[in-house]
């Protein structure tokens, strides 16, 4: 991928537009022990000389991926950028196997317990509707986020 700003700017604006901590708590609980400081910021993350892993700077419902990439000047006015998403364990794991724990622990309770047909309906058409409507709202927020970064950084595709 091609920024059409050059290397001095991208630093810059990186930087600016960085909080700085560690991403990998950022899609996990634990990020709500960060919830002191820049809000205003849209990446949270570590920002080095040529590289970066960054994620979204969210409070309430952080994204579970990794912004992970390097960056070099191609040219005077341009910066050439490689990056790749990677997930974070925990929140990705989380996300992805919770509901299908959380229907074996709850069903088996259920028969154990003898509970009417109603109950298994209800408590399984809430867990499949919050699932889907969970899963939906990470993949657009990783676009949105991806999005961002593109625009933030005026990058073009090099195709």
């Amino acid at each position: 991928m091609i920024s059409q700003i050059d290397i001095s700017e991208f630093r810059k604006r990186l930087k600016t537009n960085t909080k700085q901590g560690n991403p990998k708590i950022s899609g996990t609980p634990f990020h709500a022990f960060n919830l002191i400081g820049d809000k205003d910021k849209l990446f949270f993350g570590i920002v080095n000389q040529n590289d970066f892993r960054i994620t979204q700077n969210a409070i309430l419902h952080p994204i579970p991926f990794i912004l992970k990439g390097k960056f070099k000047s191609k040219n005077e006015n341009q910066t050439e950028i490689s990056y790749e998403m990677i997930p974070i364990k925990f929140g990705y794991y989380w996300i992805r196997y919770f509901p299908f724990v959380a229907f074996l622990l709850f069903n088996t309770i259920f028969i154990v317990k003898k509970a009417p047909l109603t109950v298994y309906i209800i408590f399984n058409s809430f867990l499949l509707i919050t699932s889907l409507i969970s899963r939906t709202i990470t993949s657009y927020k990783k676009r949105k986020f991806i999005n961002n970064f593109r625009k933030t950084f005026e990058i073009i595709d090099n195709e």
